[in-house]
């Protein structure tokens, strides 16, 4: 999830960090020929992408766990609503079987 940078602080080991909007934080090190980031360099360079989007990898998994979690809720309350009406037709058409598979293949987007 693309998040703006609102600072840099350096760690333990002076590598500059990226403070994030969400509150995350994450490194930008200029490190040849892996990470070429010439800026992370210079004060000037830092000041210069202020604002600027970086992918946040920390709100991307909190978004997957939630959407995980979400569709644990809704089978587990699906099963619990199919359970009480005591409808067996749905079983028959396929229904059920086609719900949980559109589930499934919503949670593996």
């Amino acid at each position: 999830m693309k998040q703006k940078i609102q600072g840099y602080h350096q760690d333990s080991e002076n590598h500059w960090v990226a403070e994030l909007e969400c509150g995350h934080a994450q490194h930008v090190r200029h490190d040849p020929p892996w990470m070429e980031r010439l800026w992370v360099t210079t004060k000037e360079g830092r000041d210069s992408r202020i604002d600027a989007e970086l992918n946040c990898v920390r709100c991307d998994e909190a978004k997957q766990a939630l959407k995980r979690q979400i569709i644990k809720e809704c089978k587990q309350l699906m099963v619990e609503a199919y359970e009480s009406a005591g409808i067996s037709g749905l079983c028959e058409e396929g229904r059920w079987e086609a719900a949980l598979s559109a589930l499934d293949r919503f949670e593996n987007t």
